[in-house]
């Protein structure tokens, strides 16, 4: 069955364009990664609070909540590859004022701040609009194997960032960290741009209906679906109950552990392996078990390993609990691109996926909530609390879910 799998994947990389696509999302997923460990390191640097490094995280994620059905409506009418290469030269010109404030010696955390909005602003393009992409070319009856892979291989950027921006961070500085985020970027613009889009620049819909008329046909399917609307709050509840634990492995990793810059991004990388292994097996294996479970026990056993991180203060049993944590991240992460597209009707699936985009940006509200109660009861035990929220959500979101446990669903 693994022999599929990888013929598959070889398949996919025959497409130049798929190679293109895929070069995109590791370009833009280092940067994105490597960007997020090196400005949390300054920012606790320079103001020793918890809440301002969760701060850097909220402005990523206000674009996501703000913009992400835009941009999803906006795909289902225009040709993606447009937007992309907009988000990406974005992200370039913003990665590079960045270094050069660093290089002058006149950066600020009010510049690192807005950097983090800016890079919420191109992480919102990324679902609605390249892998809205892949999911086209690659077909339904490679798109587990497609999104899985493509899904598997970001994952790894979260390792491959944080690693690299850790060692850069402590042996060039910031300054440093946010040179490869520049030229991370370059590297996704150019990709992006030789792309052959062969889509029409105007699809039939824009004919038919207004923008208020596709926002309101969209939200009208997740209210007359509870599958639909039970995908979108799992996907909720992993960020704002799961994923503020990232935000505070710079503060763990600092305070609680005492450890190196260099040491802090090994920590977070490890997250980042655990999810790469866990969605490669998926695309690899393609397996029966259904892709709700996988999407749904990804995140309970997030949460289970977030809540055990709390308890920890010694290196090693920090790292495998953030194992724990990244193939979580893989089961769930795989699944949530594959289940979006499988679910939405195909002239609407931008649209689901920028519905997606919004409710990742809930996370904003989670990590608000997370860095308010590392300055009240200190990290370790804000972890522990946040983790206890999230099972609670989980356990009702499951409780009553047909198509969770019907086999016969996928």
């Amino acid at each position: 069955m693994a022999s599929v799998g990888i013929a598959g994947i070889a398949s996919l990389f025959r497409d130049a364009n798929y190679r293109k696509i895929w070069a995109t999302g590791m370009g833009s997923g280092i940067s994105r990664w490597l960007e997020m460990l090196a400005s949390g390191i300054y920012a606790y640097a320079v103001t020793g609070s918890p809440f301002l490094v969760a701060l850097l995280a909220i402005a990523r994620l206000i674009p996501l909540v703000a913009l992400g059905l835009l941009i999803g409506t906006l795909a289902d009418r225009f040709s993606p590859k447009r937007f992309m290469i907009s988000g990406m030269a974005l992200g370039t010109v913003m990665s590079t004022i960045v270094l050069l404030a660093f290089i002058f010696d006149v950066a600020s955390y009010g510049l690192v701040l807005f950097s983090a909005f800016v890079a919420g602003i191109v992480w919102s393009m990324d679902m609605p609009l390249r892998r809205r992409m892949i999911g086209d070319l690659a077909g339904r009856d490679r798109l587990v194997t497609a999104l899985s892979f493509d899904s598997a291989t970001n994952h790894s950027t979260r390792a491959i960032g944080p690693i690299l921006g850790g060692i850069l961070y402590e042996f060039l500085g910031p300054g440093g960290a946010y040179a490869l985020v520049a030229v991370c970027y370059l590297i996704g613009l150019v990709n992006i741009a030789r792309v052959e889009d062969k889509r029409p620049a105007q699809s039939a819909i824009e004919d038919r209906t207004g923008i208020v008329a596709d926002f309101r046909e969209a939200l009208t399917l997740v209210a007359n679906n509870s599958d639909i609307l039970r995908i979108l709050l799992v996907t909720v509840a992993f960020n704002v109950f799961a994923l503020p634990f990232l935000s505070m492995i710079p503060v763990l990793g600092s305070e609680t552990l005492n450890l190196s810059a260099g040491w802090v991004g090994v920590v977070a990388g490890i997250e980042g392996m655990g999810a790469f292994f866990g969605g490669l097996a998926i695309a690899m294996y393609n397996p029966s078990i259904g892709l709700r479970r996988f999407y749904f026990f990804g995140v309970a056993l997030y949460l289970v390993c977030a809540f055990t991180g709390g308890f920890i203060t010694m290196l090693l049993p920090m790292m495998f609990a953030v194992l724990g944590i990244g193939i979580g991240t893989g089961g769930f992460s795989s699944m949530q691109s594959t289940l979006t597209y499988s679910v939405a009707p195909p002239h609407m699936r931008s649209r689901l996926f920028g519905l997606i985009v919004i409710c990742i940006g809930t996370g904003l509200i989670g990590v608000a909530n997370m860095g308010l109660m590392a300055e009240w009861f200190g990290a370790p035990m804000a972890v522990r609390i946040v983790a206890a929220e999230g099972a609670v959500a989980l356990l009702a979101l499951g409780f009553g879910w047909r198509e969770l446990w019907n086999k016969q669903h996928r």
